[in-house]
């Protein structure tokens, strides 16, 4: 089936800018010939691909085609490095490359993926954040092409390599921990205090009183979806909860915050997936996050899968 390439474009970038009138600005045309090249796909391909609203949102069959934009500038982008190598005068623009991370991740140590992968490989992200339980959804559904997961098996298709382990300990302010542990923190101390969480997806705080006490109880808990805010609420008293040991050191030396069980913390493994049959861009990208993680995540079993 032969398609419009710039009404493919349209729709990619209407799903990138959320909105029809900053599809438009962004391609330098009309917002009426945005409106018709993707009415025209639809037509062509059978098939609603975009669900129109605040923000427009691709259906099943528009992934797919943004998929396939994402594959064609991904590969555009290795040309033009090529043909620099060789002398070629072609153009530098960076490739964007949709990926999902998870929020403690992007709140420490991606960063620096993101800063070395702009200026060594030409990339630009576009980063879905989600819990490294979940992330690996968006590669199943293709909103990704790769993903930082907490998932050891592969999706189908998909390649996996170990980065580490992100470590979480339990922490909480001076004076929280002075008003609910005065005689130190036990299974039974901890019932009727209030905790933090990121969602209801986060079970992270039962895994950590496992870990301690063979056991767990019922706390009140808080739902803040927010690395920063979660943070706030442990430094500010208003309970105690899991943050990545990398985050918590300075704060504990500072006396901001106190950790509850030293001897006792809980490991998370993290690992990259993407396709099997990725770009060399993508390939590049894997080694950086894999050299990065390995300066940043604990020690693990760093192998391929």
């Amino acid at each position: 089936m032969k398609l419009d390439y710039d009404a493919i474009l349209a729709l990619a970038a209407v799903v990138r800018e959320g909105r029809f009138d900053m599809a438009a600005k962004s391609l330098n045309v009309t917002q009426s010939a945005v409106s018709q090249r993707i009415k025209q796909l639809e037509d062509r391909v059978g098939s609603v691909l975009i669900v129109r609203g605040r923000p427009c949102v691709p259906t099943e069959a528009g992934l797919q085609f943004c998929r396939y934009v994402e594959q064609v500038e991904l590969l555009q982008h290795e040309l033009n490095e090529r043909m620099k190598s060789l002398g070629g005068t072609s153009g530098s623009a960076a490739a964007q490359i949709r990926i999902s991370v998870n929020n403690d991740s992007l709140a420490t140590w991606f960063p620096n993926v993101i800063k070395r992968a702009k200026n060594e490989l030409g990339i630009r992200f576009d980063i879905f954040p989600d819990d490294q339980e979940h992330t690996e959804n968006r590669l199943k559904t293709g909103e990704a092409l790769a993903v930082v997961t907490a998932i050891e098996t592969p999706v189908q298709g998909c390649r996996r390599v170990s980065l580490g382990a992100m470590e979480y300990i339990a922490v909480a302010s001076p004076e929280f921990f002075d008003a609910n542990f005065p005689n130190g923190v036990s299974i039974e101390t901890l019932k009727n205090t209030s905790c933090l969480a990121f969602d209801r997806k986060d079970t992270i705080q039962d895994q950590w009183m496992m870990n301690c006490f063979g056991e767990t109880v019922e706390v009140s808990t808080h739902m803040v979806p927010s690395y920063e805010g979660y943070v706030a609420c442990c430094l500010n008293g208003t309970a105690w909860g899991l943050v990545p040991s990398v985050a918590a050191h300075d704060h504990i030396k500072r006396g901001d915050l106190i950790e509850l069980s030293p001897e006792n913390s809980v490991r998370v493994s993290l690992h990259w997936q993407t396709s099997t049959q990725s770009s060399e861009i993508l390939r590049r990208l894997g080694d950086l996050v894999l050299e990065v993680a390995k300066v940043h995540l604990s020690p693990d079993m760093y192998r391929s899968g």
